[in-house]
């Protein structure tokens, strides 16, 4: 079966470079027509207009029980050829990760970037402050979520290029018109200088992202970024990018521990994804501290956007926190870049 893999990655590796060398040649040889002779000038863009904004609503329900995630990104910005939007959409339930339909870029026809424009088949109204509507209707599922004013959590950017908080308000989703009650994650990103549509090498590496709730309603972040960050701001000329780990629990209004890096997110165990050449995590070990005891957490499915050399992948998480002899139960959201 490896042996199988690899020799179709050989193959798709040889007509890469196949296709490539055609398209080369092609272009060499076609005379220059005379529309490319004189092209039109475009308005040029001040680099410092250049911004991108990043709005994530992940829901989770009330119990782990019937585990129920629905997560919403809308992503916009501006970049030398005008204004863009990009949707992505996935649901966790019956224990199966399903990707939504409209999970591409799209046609963003306001210049007002704060404001969420609507995509295809997905739309939000609200603010921090009123609480949240969000709704969905394609294919298979109709969703709705309200949500009430959110609570910050934390933020882990705070500056003049880059500003990023999360927070948590209580929620209620409604899936082919059966509610279900839980809360809603509100992850928003402010980058200028950013072009989201551009692909950057470097500004990821084993990256792990939590957004976790145990059963006496503790609120779980953490993230951290492997990436070597100073290379990459050197390699595109950024002032900062985004920072390397950030780990909070979060409850009762206030922040009752703040994990000191380097967080223990080493995975105990992993998988390799259908015709990848990466693992991704699935079960982890997080030491806290002896007062709150160790965090044990698994993937209970998980989901992937693969390339061949690296990939996106989303989970639904599980776990316990063992403290004393005792224990609670954690669950959530969970994402990956290798």
């Amino acid at each position: 079966m490896i042996l199988l893999r690899y020799l179709v990655f050989s193959l798709m590796i040889a007509c890469f470079v196949l296709v490539s060398h055609i398209e080369i040649v092609s272009a060499e040889d076609k005379p220059e027509s005379p529309e490319a002779s004189t092209p039109e000038v475009e308005e040029e863009v001040d680099e410092s207009e250049i911004a991108f904004y990043s709005d994530r609503y992940i829901f989770r329900s009330k119990t782990l029980d019937d585990l129920i995630l629905v997560v919403l990104v809308f992503e916009r910005g501006r970049q030398e050829e005008g204004f863009y939007g990009e949707f992505f959409g996935a649901i966790f339930e019956r224990n199966h990760w399903v990707f939504l339909e409209g999970n591409d870029k799209y046609a963003y026809a306001s210049s007002d970037l704060k404001n969420i424009f609507p995509s295809y088949y997905a739309n939000v109204e609200g603010t921090n402050v009123s609480g949240f509507v969000l709704g969905y209707d394609a294919g298979d599922y109709t969703i709705e979520i309200s949500s009430g004013p959110v609570e910050e959590i934390v933020r882990p950017d705070e500056g003049p290029v880059i500003e990023k908080s999360i927070g948590v308000a209580e929620a209620v989703v409604t899936i082919h018109g059966k509610e279900h009650w839980g809360d809603l994650v509100h992850e928003s990103l402010l980058w200028k200088g950013f072009n989201g549509l551009k692909r950057y090498k470097g500004l990821f590496k084993d990256y792990q992202a939590f957004y976790l709730k145990t059963d006496t309603g503790q609120q779980i972040y953490l993230h951290q970024n492997k990436s070597d960050r100073n290379t990459f701001k050197k390699k595109y000329d950024f002032s900062e990018t985004l920072a390397p780990e950030v780990g909070v629990i979060f409850n009762q209004g206030k922040n009752v521990h703040t994990f000191k890096p380097p967080m223990s997110l080493t995975p105990i165990e992993q998988t390799t994804p259908p015709f990848a050449l990466y693992k991704i995590p699935k079960r982890w070990e997080i030491e806290v501290d002896p007062e709150l005891g160790s965090i044990f957490l698994w993937s209970r499915d998980n989901a992937s956007i693969n390339w061949l050399l690296g990939g996106y992948a989303i989970m639904a998480i599980e776990g316990i926190i063992k403290n004393n002899g005792e224990e609670e139960r954690v669950w959530g959201f969970s994402e990956y870049y290798p």
